[in-house]
């Protein structure tokens, strides 16, 4: 009798203790919506948003098994069950990553549960998984929005460090002003001379490629990133530029080049 109590005592301690992947994000979306079927997570002045689990990824790796976890969700009104989109807003992400224990059983190592990006109150759609640095993996998707006919997008890399930290790293993607001042600066159509300046020293468009430098040596302990730009800012041409951004340590994230023709871009 007093084996069978102690053996059930153990027993039920054990499941106290251990965690499956949804108990840990319920504790940190632990407000569910089961109408909806998704977590309800209020970003502050942004209001509610309706989270799901995106992406799923397990990697064996130095710090052993670990899985890698993406929720996304959009702005949602929990009342009237229904989307709340807007321009003004962002949509949100989550991501997390556990440590293996044993069976189901795991521990929450690192988190960035509230990040925001995307457009019009809606998360990015398309995600992919990278390994950013031997043992170092994440998520990579780009964030686009457009403003007066200025239009412009960023690369978004969500990167763990193997350990307790996640990083996120904004890197310009793509910029235009087409939109505002018209394929030939048509905005100035009856101003010769102001067309013509625009033309000349105004009008751009801009698109890039991204690639990982697995080959290059790392920094930080992550790869560098390449972005090779195709475009025209003005009467300036771009065909096939290359540039390259390491990984600071200090700031946990990629740095865009001083020159990068792509830096600090506005849309």
């Amino acid at each position: 009798m007093k084996k069978t109590l102690l053996f059930s005592l153990l027993f039920l301690s054990g499941n106290v203790f251990a965690q499956t992947p949804e108990q840990i994000i319920q504790k940190i979306y632990p407000k569910y919506s089961q109408q909806n079927q998704c977590h309800q997570v209020q970003d502050g002045d942004a209001g509610d948003y309706c989270m799901r689990q995106h992406k799923r990824e397990i990697r064996d790796t130095a710090q052993g098994k670990l899985m890698y976890l993406l929720y996304k969700g959009d702005r949602f009104d929990f009342t009237e069950n229904r989307e709340d989109s807007a321009h003004v807003f962002t949509g949100l992400a989550g991501f997390f990553v556990l440590k293996h224990q044993s069976g189901n059983d795991w521990a929450l190592l690192a988190s960035a549960p509230r990040e925001s990006v995307g457009s019009f109150g809606v998360a990015p759609e398309k995600w992919t998984f990278h390994e950013f640095g031997k043992d170092k993996w994440g998520f990579l998707t780009t964030h686009g929005d457009v403003h007066q006919g200025v239009s412009g997008s960023h690369y978004v890399l969500f990167h763990h460090n193997g350990g307790r930290k996640i990083g996120v790293s904004w890197l310009g993607e793509s910029h235009s002003n087409y939109g505002y001042y018209g394929d030939k600066c048509e905005i100035y159509e009856d101003e010769p001379k102001n067309q013509k300046d625009c033309v000349k020293n105004t009008l751009q468009s801009l698109d890039s490629k991204i690639k990982i430098l697995r080959d290059q040596t790392p920094s930080g302990g992550f790869y560098p990133i390449q972005i090779t730009v195709d475009g025209h800012v003005g009467q300036k041409k771009y065909r096939q530029q290359v540039y390259r951004m390491n990984f600071d340590a200090k700031s946990g994230k990629y740095i865009e080049p001083k020159n990068y023709v792509l830096k600090d871009i506005e849309y």
